[in-house]
């Protein structure tokens, strides 16, 4: 049985949102963003039974897209590097405003650029340790041992942050 392509935007259109939202930091460009991930989907619709896996497939498409948006943006903007630009802005969220929440949000700033891809593609996006070993081209196992490493650090910074440790 084949996938169709409404069945793969239902299925995965929340986690594509969530990750770009994330990345970009308001809704009206991640809408727009998001909007053109599916277009681009859905123009490539005929090579959809080829993919194994859509949803990884989609993130792809949406980590590419969020680079091209800074890369556009950058254009506009002084300076060269375009890493500074790939962090992302600050998640907002109107209905979680807890005090955990908040040293979350302020921990995720101490996080490398990888580190910050992976929680972003593991916990944001919903992705298993197989999709983002495609996505980041990383073997399983490297990342199941990266992303632990990366929740103990989480843990301590939010502690920290908390007046805990």
């Amino acid at each position: 049985m084949s996938v169709t392509f409404i069945q793969i935007y239902d299925e995965c259109f929340d986690d594509v949102y969530r990750y770009v939202y994330f990345k970009i930091g308001n809704k009206w460009d991640t809408d727009d963003i998001v909007s053109d991930i599916f277009r681009k989907a859905c123009e490539k619709q005929s090579t959809l039974k080829e993919i194994e896996n859509p949803k990884a497939w989609l993130l792809m498409i949406a980590r590419n897209s969020v680079i091209d948006f800074y890369r556009k943006k950058k254009s506009l903007l002084i300076g060269d590097d375009l890493e500074f630009y790939l962090n992302p802005l600050p998640f907002e969220d109107p209905f979680n405003q807890s005090d955990e929440m908040e040293c979350l949000k302020k921990s995720l700033n101490y996080l490398s650029k990888e580190d910050l891809e992976i929680t972003n593609l593991r916990y944001f996006a919903d992705l298993r340790f197989k999709e983002i070993a495609e996505i980041l081209d990383k073997t399983e196992q490297s990342l199941r041992v990266k992303s632990s490493r990366i929740t103990k650090k989480l843990g301590l910074l939010v502690k920290k942050c908390l007046g805990e440790g």
